[in-house]
């Protein structure tokens, strides 16, 4: 049976990844200077309340030697690595270094231009088929990896400007205005800008919009995201009918980028 790798951003809890029986390698969120591994020493509640306090971290993608133990794990075992896009973290990069700095041969990295729900999507669909060899279930996530969509919108500019995502004056014209940037993941992998809102109720408007004009693969399902609080969420789901659908708080990683006050989705079309 292929066992499975993923990282921290794919938002399986400790008590899933024993469930389902993958290992998850922790990325590092940085405040002020210490390192904090995501899901042991922080968890996303402490993260969102250091946050909305005022501190802004840094991330870091997991070293060659995390990397390097999560392998030697697998006893020799064919293993698929199913990791955050490479376009948005260096992950990809340390194992792949790992990999052949040890020499695994049983190991197959596999980059999934893809975070957060969109790559748990993907991982579930790796477990539902690891009977089959590594090979077959990368050819089963390279057709599934096109259709897999995120929309969502952010309350402010800020965080993308001090990640360094956007410039300084793009940002301070962008809150006084009270526009809320429109984002998605581009099939590069990228966080692209698709749009933007005059206030929330319109930025709520465009991803319920987005989502009922889509033609969804109900062979997947749909997951809602949030940052610190689930209201602008909750606003989505009860615009497209959908309140009893899973909520992902999304990973410190991404947080970090993100900022407080988000709301997202992320589907699979046919």
């Amino acid at each position: 049976m292929l066992s499975i790798i993923t990282d921290s951003s794919s938002e399986f809890t400790e008590a899933e990844a024993k469930e389902f029986g993958i290992r998850i390698v922790p990325l590092t969120v940085i405040f002020d200077g210490k390192a904090y591994l995501e899901g042991v020493d922080l968890n996303k509640d402490e993260f969102y309340k250091k946050l909305t306090e005022g501190e802004f971290p840094h991330t870091s993608q997991p070293s060659t030697e995390q990397f390097k133990e999560a392998f030697e794990e697998m006893n020799g075992e064919e293993t698929i690595v199913i990791l955050i896009s490479s376009a948005l973290s260096g992950t990809v990069n340390s194992a792949r270094l790992a990999k052949e700095d040890g020499n695994f041969t049983n190991v197959h990295i596999y980059d999934s231009l893809r975070t957060t729900a969109m790559l748990r999507i993907m991982v579930e669909t790796a477990i539902r088929n690891r009977e089959k060899t590594a090979d077959e279930v990368v050819a089963i996530l390279d057709e599934l990896r096109p259709r897999v969509r995120l929309h969502a919108y952010l309350d402010t500019l800020e965080f993308l400007y001090k990640g360094g995502r956007i410039k300084k004056s793009v940002a301070i014209l962008g809150g006084l205005l009270g526009i809320k940037p429109l984002i998605e993941i581009t099939t590069a992998g990228t966080v692209g800008m698709c749009g933007r809102a005059h206030g929330a109720k319109k930025a709520a408007r465009s991803l319920i919009d987005t989502l009922k004009k889509e033609k969804l693969d109900e062979n997947y399902p749909v997951y809602f995201l949030q940052t610190d609080t689930d209201k602008p969420t909750r606003e989505v789901m009860a615009g497209v009918g959908r309140e009893n659908d899973r909520i992902f708080r999304i990973c410190c990683a991404v947080g970090t980028h993100i900022g407080p006050n988000a709301a997202g989705l992320v589907y699979v079309v046919k």
